[in-house]
């Protein structure tokens, strides 16, 4: 059987690779860190715990439960999932591509789109959030990556292997890794005709791009989601009653689906993740 990765070791990553390792799944839970719920002190309001439980004791007795069945966790951060001649190819920072039969995406909500206007006017229109799903079309054009971290430099060299005149801009934030060069002007707006013609910077200046790729913080559920063209809504992924996307054999689960924002829901929809990706993997083995 093919491999099932899921992308986050929250509730409902880890409850996906529960219900998946027992039916006999090969399953890598790959996670930057612990995401959203590390934040929270106290649980009080999920079953089974009389008095509650910290946020950081539930998380880290999820992933030993994982462990101890055989799921195999990786600390890493995911940048992108690609289509591949027999499934999916999950890529990551630190260079790892990883094939799979199947993913589940359960890495939360984040939606690292910078406050930049007309950042929504321009997209499809020289605003882009996947190098290599649209590098190809800015050939001896211009652009820019917006970003400071490790996910901006991914982007930037799949860009490099296709563009010459690819700039990274940190849009006024210190960059968090070693970057080749990089441009930490304050961005303003995005300004154009049809589409993109030119960035305008806070100091005043500006300078003509024809195309920029937002790669700002870590790829989470919303970035993925633009990657593979998954069908969304009000920043959440859109899915059935079986946790399937509108592509086959890609699932998501937890705070990126719509519904309440709650651990119980999170488990219950990896569960079902866990279990009809579960089947898909059986049924195209």
């Amino acid at each position: 059987m093919k491999d099932l990765i899921i992308i986050g070791q929250g509730p409902a990553g880890i409850s996906a690779a529960l219900y998946a390792v027992r039916g006999g799944a090969p399953v890598t839970i790959i996670a930057k860190d612990d995401g959203a719920l590390a934040k929270a002190d106290k649980i009080e309001n999920y079953y089974g715990f009389e008095g509650g439980i910290s946020a950081r004791e539930l998380i880290a007795q999820g992933k030993k439960q994982a462990q101890a069945i055989g799921a195999r966790l990786y600390k890493d951060e995911v940048c992108g999932i690609e289509f591949a001649e027999s499934g999916f190819t999950v890529k990551t920072t630190s260079g790892k591509e990883l094939n799979a039969g199947a993913a589940i995406i359960a890495c939360g909500i984040s939606r690292n789109v910078p406050p930049i206007r007309n950042i929504e006017k321009f997209e499809g229109s020289g605003v882009s959030y996947c190098a290599i799903c649209d590098g190809f079309f800015f050939r001896g054009k211009k652009v820019a990556v917006i970003g400071n971290a490790a996910y901006a430099l991914s982007e930037y060299r799949v860009l490099k292997n296709i563009i010459q005149n690819v700039t990274i801009l940190t849009d006024g934030l210190p960059p968090l890794i070693d970057f080749p060069s990089y441009d930490d002007r304050k961005i303003e707006s995005f300004e154009g005709k049809n589409s993109l013609e030119e960035i305008r910077f806070a100091d005043g200046s500006a300078e003509r791009y024809d195309g920029v790729f937002i790669a700002c913080g870590s790829a989470g559920a919303f970035e993925l989601s633009k990657k593979l063209g998954l069908e969304t809504k009000d920043n959440k992924i859109i899915v059935n009653e079986r946790m399937e996307t509108n592509i086959p054999g890609i699932y998501a689960a937890g705070d990126c689906v719509p519904g309440l924002q709650q651990i119980a829901k999170a488990v219950f929809d990896g569960m079902i993740a866990g279990v009809e990706s579960l089947k898909f993997l059986k049924k195209h083995d």
